[in-house]
């Protein structure tokens, strides 16, 4: 990977398109988890792909080009979302995982996507970013500008409500 990174930092418009494609799938699920219409999440990705083509040169790190691509991304769904003024969407179109809840041995039990409707859209955002997507909390804190420290706090304070909702019986979760 480093060195397609490489190749498209020096000018290689196929290098570049590959690490376009290699990611294409993860940048559109970062996308939809932020922004409502499908317009808006094409016109996101297509605006981080300008900005990372213009920008990659001056990336000095090469294995940090996940999280400057992602951090590009949400900045860009970002200004959209103030510019349109649109409402958020929930994840459940974007993911289909059950990997939140390995924690508490229930994901055969529950329906992820039920489960993801009682969070806050940033912590949905979170929650794909680390169970789906594989982030550590240290990559999550720097994607999305917080303090690793709150990111870790809320991760456990997800799976507690997870787990209390559980014991409370919550059967809308079930499959």
């Amino acid at each position: 990977m480093e060195e397609l990174i490489e190749k498209a930092k020096n000018g290689d418009k196929e290098a570049f398109t590959n690490l376009i494609l290699e990611n294409q799938r993860k940048l559109y699920k970062i996308a939809k988890a932020r922004l409502k219409h499908e317009e808006d999440i094409e016109d996101s990705i297509q605006e981080t792909m300008l900005r990372l083509y213009t920008k990659l040169p001056k990336l000095k790190d090469n294995t940090k080009f996940n999280i400057w691509l992602y951090k590009i991304l949400i900045n860009q769904c970002n200004e959209k979302y103030r510019r349109n003024k649109i409402s958020f969407v929930s994840l459940e179109a974007v993911s289909n995982q059950k990997a939140c809840v390995n924690d508490i041995n229930l994901e055969d039990k529950l329906d992820y996507q039920k489960v993801l409707e009682m969070f806050s859209n940033q912590d949905k955002i979170i929650l794909l970013l680390y169970y789906s997507n594989g982030y550590t909390t240290k990559q999550i804190a720097e994607i999305l500008n917080k303090n690793e420290n709150t990111i870790k706090t809320k991760l456990r304070r997800m799976r507690e409500k997870i787990k209390k909702n559980w014991k409370r019986g919550n059967k809308k979760w079930m499959n």
